[in-house]
């Protein structure tokens, strides 16, 4: 499936970018890599914007079918959830346990599906854990990171 393809403000993933070898390099120098979120913002007759990461930017509609994408990332088996993630982890989020307020609010802090974050420090016991994710830092409870469910980021070296 390619990103013209894609339903509006769903979050989908990169799998690959088949364009010649300056667009390619240019999509990637804006955010477009492997396993990076994408959302269709809009669609209009010439452009269409979408959110690469955290930057809105507006393609073309070839540029739209060189971007192969996908709905899932991971492998369930890969799963663990944040409060099991070591010091100096990333990870992507992949769901959210909890109901109500508690899930409202780990969303509304931005931990959402498809989320990269890393974990930046532990409290010597154990409780809170600071983030990175977004381009801020965020420090949550330890029952609170039990709730999110992660992937360990692979090293793509």
């Amino acid at each position: 499936m390619n990103l013209s393809q894609a339903r509006l403000n769903q979050t989908y993933f990169i799998k690959n970018v088949k364009a010649d070898k300056e667009i390619a390099k240019h999509l990637v120098n804006l955010g477009a890599k492997k396993r990076e979120r994408v959302t269709l913002l809009s669609r209009d007759v010439g452009n269409t914007i979408i959110l690469l990461g955290n930057t809105r930017i507006a393609v073309d509609s070839q540029l739209l079918a060189s971007i192969e994408i996908s709905e899932d990332m991971i492998e369930v088996q890969d799963e663990v959830t944040l409060n099991s993630l070591a010091v100096s982890t990333s990870g992507f989020v992949t769901k959210i346990d909890g109901v109500g307020a508690v899930k409202r609010r780990l969303m509304d802090m931005g931990i959402t599906r498809g989320t990269k974050l890393y974990v930046r420090k532990v409290a010597p016991l154990g409780d809170p854990i600071e983030l990175h994710l977004r381009g801020y830092e965020l420090t949550i409870r330890r029952e609170e990171a039990a709730l999110v469910h992660v992937v360990k980021e692979k090293n793509n070296n």
